[in-house]
């Protein structure tokens, strides 16, 4: 498929949807912004704060200036829980969090870390002024969870929405053409389908599960309630500050303001200048591990943040990265982090390569954030070892394809085309026909052997048979729980989980800090904004979300490649 044709599909749906826009225009505005600038003064006291609200990128944008913070936000967050954990300088961690735009593997991840602090026998304590399911679970971890009077809590239970786009195209006089591999390889059913097929809702339905499970347990755990109660909790929600409170939801409402004179005025620390005081200067003779992120959409190229909103994961990019920390002999072990649904099926063999490569000369430990799906996964398999949080989507072991045909959509325009073609499979991918049963089946024959190979590989990678692993291919998506039992992962747990076993087969002693290395290194500001006029990119595209998701997987498919991608954009709210 051309891409011309990704932005005439885009174009007509965009219409539709540009309505529905308007309906989270209020939800932005009651959401509001700002918070308090945290500070601190070398050899003060004072308590950690965390003021955490919309998008925490897994990698800092490529616009960030590279003087300012080479570090990711989540890692610095992490970085300095656990180094406040044993600093006696920090009396305690305030947590104020609003709406975050974050997954469930990250949020598990950040609230492992709470945990974490929380056993050095100091306090943590959560402020809430507006949040959602998400943001309650994290702030559940915390000692004590405080509310502003007229605070909104929208705890009411996990959702999954599926937007499917066949009417649409329809009256647009769109034909989508599709062939996937795996019974549970469900991503072309938003364009060929009104509804869920039985196997789409049935993988639905499990990781709704698998996600509510989790986060009853967690409510529970730190609530100190029964699953009973958490239930009942759950039914009677939204709430308001008062009721909340009644509920035990929250112990105190109270305002920033009165929360600070609870502290005694102590001190507020922020978290990345802390971190990075706690790493000190000159000479680190620690010992480097390497971070290496491969975080979005796996593309060919370079990686790149997308006009549409989110990051590409570029197979150069990434793959020269893991070369650079494999040939660099003071790195002694490589950790891979990988936040990604997938992509294309080229591109992650090309990393998968340099994972293969680099296993032979040290170890390579994967750590999965919110995604390690299809692709993600394909990137992940050959490693020592795989690291993934209980709510992490993994597997996806599975392949589609195909193309959209705009004859009808020309037609109703007025557009003719006139096709002169050498070879008998010239027009293949043309836009303008659709596929007859003999290139239909063709294509087939690419999606099937593509599929043949990913089995075995994962097979090779995990010490299982072909059939032990297609067993749970097939497409299907399975949380970092459910990973584990069918043995695709290695253990669970976050970041620091999986540089605990790359310093074990590093054979580096547990309790010895390392020195991370985060590759791939980001570029310099000015090297950026030339590279962006020489693209001729101006700005981030405002689109509503599911135009600009849908217009990420139409471009996906331009190439006429292997899709290996999570079968669905995945939102649980």
């Amino acid at each position: 498929m051309k891409k011309r044709t990704a932005w005439i599909v885009v174009a007509g749906v965009a219409a539709v949807a540009i309505g529905a826009a308007a309906v989270g225009a209020l939800a932005l505005m009651l959401r509001g912004a700002g918070g308090q600038s945290a500070s601190w003064t070398s050899g003060s006291s004072g308590y950690l704060y965390l003021n955490l609200n919309d998008e925490i990128p897994e990698q800092n944008p490529a616009e960030l200036p590279s003087f300012l913070e080479k570090r990711p936000a989540p890692l610095r967050v992490l970085e300095s829980l656990d180094r406040a954990a044993g600093d006696s300088k920090v009396t305690s961690v305030v947590l104020r969090v609003s709406l975050l735009d974050v997954g469930w593997g990250r949020f598990l991840e950040l609230r492992d870390a709470i945990v974490r602090f929380r056993k050095s026998g100091k306090p943590a304590y959560a402020h809430l002024e507006f949040c959602g399911n998400k943001e309650y679970y994290l702030a559940t971890a915390c000692t004590k969870i405080y509310a502003v009077p007229t605070a909104i809590m929208d705890v009411t239970g996990l959702r999954s929405e599926t937007t499917f786009f066949k009417n649409t195209l329809d009256k647009l006089g769109i034909q989508a053409q599709f062939e996937g591999v795996g019974k549970y390889k469900n991503a072309p059913n938003q364009f060929t389908e009104t509804g869920f097929t039985a196997p789409h809702r049935e993988q639905m339905d499990a990781l709704l599960d698998s996600l509510y499970g989790s986060y009853v347990a967690g409510v529970q755990s730190g609530r100190n309630k029964t699953p009973e109660q958490v239930q009942a909790m759950i039914d009677n929600g939204p709430y308001d500050g008062e009721q909340a409170l009644k509920a035990g939801l929250v112990d105190e409402l109270v305002y920033d303001d009165q929360l600070r004179d609870r502290l005694k005025d102590a001190t507020p620390l922020a978290p990345g200048r802390y971190a990075r005081q706690g790493r000190g200067f000159g000479l680190d003779r620690r010992p480097k591990v390497a971070l290496v992120y491969a975080v979005g959409d796996i593309v060919p190229g370079e990686s790149q943040g997308s006009p549409l909103g989110g990051q590409f994961a570029g197979s150069d990019t990434v793959a020269a990265a893991l070369r650079q920390a494999r040939k660099d002999s003071d790195i002694k072990a490589i950790v891979l982090r990988v936040d990604s649904p997938g992509g294309s099926g080229t591109a992650s063999d090309v990393i998968w390569r340099e994972v293969v490569l680099a296993k032979k000369a040290k170890p390579v430990i994967v750590s999965m954030g919110d995604l390690g799906a299809s692709g993600g996964y394909y990137i992940a398999m050959a490693a020592d070892a795989i690291v993934a949080q209980p709510t992490t989507i993994t597997g996806s072991i599975g392949v589609f394809g195909g193309k959209f045909t705009l004859h009808g959509l020309y037609d109703k325009v007025g557009m003719t085309k006139e096709i002169l073609t050498r070879g008998q499979h010239a027009d293949l991918f043309s836009e303008y026909r659709p596929w007859n049963d003999e290139e239909r089946a063709k294509f087939r024959s690419l999606m099937v052997a593509f599929y043949q190979d990913f089995v075995t590989r994962a097979a090779e990678g995990r010490k299982k048979s072909f059939g032990e692993i297609d067993a749970i291919a097939q497409g299907r998506v399975w949380t970092g729980s459910e990973a584990l039992s069918h043995g695709l992962v290695d253990r669970l747990g976050g970041l620091d989980v999986a540089l605990g076993l790359a310093k074990e087969r590093a054979r580096i002693d547990k309790d010895q800090e390392v020195n991370l290395v985060v590759l791939p290194e980001r570029k310099g500001f000015i090297e950026t904004i030339l590279e962006r006029q020489e693209d001729g990119v101006e700005a981030r595209i405002a689109l509503p979300v599911d135009v600009r998701r849908l217009a990420r997987w139409v471009a996906a498919m331009s190439r006429g490649d292997v899709i290996a991608r999570l079968p669905f954009d995945l939102r649980v709210f």
